[in-house]
């Protein structure tokens, strides 16, 4: 492996190893439906199973989440493969791929394995836009800040094209 792809496997490994760690917590001390307050007026734990994606959009398409994860994720390692040869001002571009690709592993482990995805973060808050978002777990963090920061390093790595030139020959300027 080399030096520049380290950044998305480290991401990518401590994502996995902690969205997994999180879930089986949750599903060895909280029973389903229960709820546990973090922090009061923010954010409890409630033990949620979603067979669907994000919000249940496509709830009971297993194997189609499935294959879409996978094809996702082979998706991801080929752009991380890439960003990793420029290697130069790659480093937020891998990690922020390392996330989106730990978060997609994370919740395809629970697709295959249980056939749902464990979600337990439950925003419990007086922001109503907030209370109207679905129950989520650590993968799913991981999608959306990683989505977030490939797009700010696509921001701050823009390439300028060149301005087309053309050779001026004789018969150009007659």
């Amino acid at each position: 492996m080399s030096k520049s792809f380290k950044p998305f496997v480290i991401t990518a490994f401590l994502v996995v190893l902690l969205d997994q760690l999180s879930k089986l917590w949750i599903r060895s001390t909280l029973p389903i439906g229960e709820t546990r307050p973090i922090l009061e007026n923010w954010i409890v734990l409630t033990h949620s199973k979603n067979a669907g994606a994000a919000w249940g959009m496509m709830s009971g398409q297993r194997w189609l989440l499935i294959l879409v994860s996978i094809g996702v994720g082979a998706f991801i390692l080929f752009m991380a493969r890439e960003f990793a040869r420029e290697a130069k001002g790659r480093v937020l571009a891998l990690s922020a791929l390392g996330l989106i690709f730990g978060g997609a592993v994370g919740n395809l482990i629970d697709r295959i394995a249980f056939g749902v995805v464990t979600d337990f973060f439950d925003l419990q808050t007086s922001v109503q836009y907030l209370r109207t978002f679905p129950i989520f777990n650590i993968a799913d963090s991981a999608l959306t800040i990683g989505v977030i920061l490939l797009m700010l390093h696509f921001l701050l790595h823009r390439e300028v094209e060149a301005p087309v030139t053309t050779k001026n020959n004789a018969s150009d300027s007659l």
